[in-house]
């Protein structure tokens, strides 16, 4: 079997976030017992790994290796040689970037200059959907997009890339984005790494989870709630909880006084949204462009929430209007606001729903499509073949 490698560095506290940290090392983890057709190691500095332990991931060190954070002027050469030295040992054949940032240009370039018969592939997974939006204008909401990737795209050979979004292929394609003009390959597949236990009765929660940051569009969904109280809705039996942590957070709590929402909608945050996904019965997606294929939305599908998004990018691939959800029909805070009152009223569609929900994690979004999926495409990069494996 070849030897590959996910490369991941600089990761902080996990307590707010971190979905791609989470689900990668979650694959990992997962992936080394599930008759693998290749061997799959985790690179990441000690740092990161004990940050990763503190939100349970890693929980087996096989195939784990760590190198030191150099705090000097010569911390690009020697970190870079310490990760070349792994590669060596391990006779890696090909490093996958989850979560690029510029801290990892030195330690590509480093990989990037071996002589070809020691230089293993390169390949960049894209898991942010607002590059194509943002990346030839980064002024109106700060993604300097162009800052953060430009010297990777144009500076690099980059083998390959994996994505979930297709409007990352076309964008990068039609416009020329990378220079080395890489393979790009596209999964439309996600699954949760978490198991829930799906018997438990589920509770009037509407349950809102995300960074509370303009990319994610918290204020939808308190606009939406506004509405409906002002249109005299009955909500008397529900409540609403919004968890996360963000810069607008203080802005969200001022709305919530001033529309008189204090009893009905919670502010909160918790690392582990496991026994509220298990008692809610509905979560809402506010993001910008995207909102497959979201951590959070994929496990509160697995615990058998219907879903009520906007209808934006990939997010059909996960909500089925009217089958396990409902995607608002307006792009705005009004739509919403009928797509809850819709669910809302229609209280004989949510345990079908629900159940809908938990069918597409346990049908479509799985593991093993997933890694069907991602070993197809480790396959074609590596000129594998793998019916010897």
């Amino acid at each position: 079997m070849a030897n590959v490698a996910f490369l991941f560095t600089g990761i902080g506290n996990l307590s707010g976030g971190g979905g791609a940290e989470r689900f990668f090392s979650g694959f990992f983890d997962e992936y080394k017992y599930s008759s693998p057709k290749f061997n799959l190691f985790f690179i990441t500095d000690n740092s990161s790994l004990k940050n990763l332990s503190e939100i349970n991931a890693l929980k087996d060190k096989k195939n784990i290796l760590t190198y030191s954070i150099v705090n000097n002027r010569f911390k690009n050469l020697l970190e870079s040689l310490q990760l070349i030295g792994l590669i060596i040992r391990h006779r890696i054949k090909m490093i996958q970037i989850p979560l690029y940032h510029i801290q990892y240009y030195p330690l590509i370039k480093a990989i990037d200059k071996l002589p070809g018969f020691i230089r293993p592939k390169i390949v960049i997974i894209i898991t942010d959907a607002f590059i194509p939006h943002f990346y030839n204008d980064d002024k109106e909401r700060g993604y300097n997009f162009k800052k953060i990737l430009g010297g990777l795209f144009n500076t690099i050979k980059i083998d390959a890339v994996i994505s979930w979004y297709e409007l990352f292929k076309t964008f990068v394609i039609e416009n020329n984005i990378i220079k080395s003009k890489p393979r790009i390959y596209c999964i439309n597949s996600r699954y949760s790494n978490k198991k829930f236990n799906t018997n438990t009765v589920k509770k009037n929660l509407m349950v809102y989870a995300s960074r509370l940051t303009i990319a994610k569009q918290p204020m939808f969904f308190v606009e939406a709630l506004r509405i409906l109280k002002e249109k005299n809705i009955d909500l008397k039996d529900w409540h609403f909880f919004m968890y996360g942590k963000g810069n607008l957070e203080n802005e969200i709590r001022s709305k919530i006084t001033e529309y008189g929402l204090n009893n009905l909608l919670t502010v909160s945050h918790q690392a582990d949204l496991t026994s509220v996904f298990e008692q809610s019965k509905c979560f809402v997606s506010t993001q910008d462009f995207e909102n497959f294929p979201s951590l959070s939305m994929n496990e509160a599908m697995a615990a058998g929430n219907a879903i009520i998004a906007r209808n934006v990018g990939q997010t059909s691939l996960f909500v089925r209007h009217k089958v396990n959800g409902l995607l608002s029909q307006q792009d705005n805070e009004q739509g919403l606001a009928e797509a809850i009152e819709q669910y809302i009223e229609q209280s004989e569609n949510h345990e079908t729903m629900g159940k809908e929900s938990i069918k597409l994690t346990t049908e479509v979004h799985t593991f093993e499509n997933f890694k069907t999926q991602i070993e197809f495409f480790w396959s074609k990069i590596l000129h594998t073949d793998l019916s010897k494996n």
